[in-house]
């Protein structure tokens, strides 16, 4: 492969070419791992990434977030919990949130 995703500062990760690429060269073929349809709101769209999630085993579903995943979110939801642990009623609430914290960390991905 002539690419490697890398960490390219504020702008996240991106693909970085390991070598001079000619133009209309192909640089990757690949098929999606998950696909939404385009005229779904961001509440259906969440419902499918996580319908279609279900189906994966789990070391695809492990690849998958690691491509997604943002340490940010997934502290946050740590955070959550720990700060929610005194008060019954916020407790369950933030068990909810981090029940999905990996689904929800994915909509956060382009910071």
């Amino acid at each position: 492969m002539f690419v490697t995703v890398k960490n390219v500062g504020e702008a996240g990760r991106g693909l970085v070419a390991l070598k001079d690429i000619k133009v209309g060269e192909l640089i990757v073929r690949d098929t999606a791992v998950i696909a939404i349809p385009g005229n779904v709101d961001v509440w259906e769209a969440g419902e499918e990434i996580v319908k279609q999630l279900k189906k994966m085993s789990c070391t695809e579903k492990e690849k998958f977030y690691n491509l997604t995943r943002k340490d940010g979110i997934n502290q946050l939801c740590d955070d959550l919990m720990e700060d929610a642990s005194g008060d019954t009623k916020t407790h369950s609430k933030a068990q909810k949130i981090i029940k999905n914290c990996k689904e929800i960390s994915i909509f956060f991905n382009n910071d």
